[in-house]
């Protein structure tokens, strides 16, 4: 198995191969409907299970802030720390319902899928508000980029993904976004589109004159569990070699000969040892945030 799998963008040669239906953003909005959607998930499963997908998660927060949009949402008083805070708390929440959603009982799903129909579903980050929640196009972006990032990763470990699973487990990532609270008819209808997307908003990034001053926050942020504190050093080569070279140096992100030993011994242990592993020590990140979720919706 290879290595050095392509990077998301890569993935678009799939398409050539044609798309298939997917699941509409006007998913059932019964209880029943909804919980037996979540119940015929096939693909979602066993790739989110591999925690090891979170340690993409520093480039998905650097792609989200380099989005003009996203930056003329912060606080007026917050700057670059508080917009550094807000991101990592969305991330979070978002990881926290997407484990919920996928690995949850039926009792935990209903919950959370009540919660965020209303809008109450509980954010992790002690509390504060998530204001990009008002803007459909930045809820997009943020999603787009826990897509893109997750199957980058994914696919950097295990191998290139065949089209028919590629496709399948777009599908249900769809299905979870209709749940999630993207506006019904954003989300792109299939795998091309999305890409597509994808290319278009690349185009328009640009970090912000305090760029350094940001990923020094974001790296220096303890509002991640002490397990993600531990694996900053290679989470940050992992970071820096991710992301696409112009926005990697407008950040002021070098990738050096450090760097890159470091990630290559990363991808090393993700590739030769971390397959083996004890299921229970691969889903821990997941389980992790699932677990914490629980607790305050309260399910018995």
């Amino acid at each position: 198995m290879s290595s050095s799998p392509p990077s998301p963008i890569d993935e678009k040669q799939f398409e050539a191969n044609g798309t298939t239906t997917t699941h509409s953003n006007g998913a059932s909005s019964s209880d029943a409907g909804r919980l037996h959607a979540l119940d015929q998930l096939e693909i979602l499963p066993q790739i989110l299970n591999e925690g090891i997908l979170f340690a993409g998660s520093g480039a998905a927060l650097l792609l989200q802030a380099a989005l003009p949009a996203i930056r003329d949402t912060e606080h007026p008083t917050g700057g670059h720390k508080a917009l550094a805070t807000e991101l990592i708390d969305a991330l979070q929440a978002h990881i926290s319902y997407i484990s919920t959603l996928v690995f949850g009982n039926r009792g935990e799903r209903k919950t959370l899928l009540d919660m965020l129909q209303r809008g109450e579903a509980p954010g992790l980050g002690g509390g504060r508000n998530n204001r990009f929640a008002h803007h459909p196009e930045l809820q997009l972006w943020m999603a787009a980029t826990l897509y893109a990032t997750a199957t980058d990763f994914y696919q950097r470990v295990y191998g290139r993904v065949d089209y028919q699973t590629a496709q399948r487990g777009y599908s249900e990532f769809t299905l979870l976004i209709s749940y999630l609270g993207v506006p019904p008819g954003t989300w792109p209808e299939s795998r091309q589109a999305f890409w597509t997307y994808w290319d278009e908003q690349i185009a328009k990034l640009a970090v912000s004159t305090d760029a350094a001053q940001f990923a020094k926050d974001l790296r220096e942020s303890t509002e991640m569990p002490g397990w993600v504190q531990k694996l900053k050093p290679f989470l940050r080569a992992v970071t820096i070699e991710m992301l696409p070279p112009t926005l990697r140096d407008a950040y002021g992100l070098r990738s050096t000969g450090s760097t890159r030993f470091l990630y290559r011994t990363w991808m090393g242990f993700s590739t030769a040892v971390y397959p083996a592993m004890p299921n229970k020590v691969r889903s821990y990140p997941l389980k992790y945030y699932k677990e914490r979720l629980r607790e305050k919706l309260n399910v018995v």
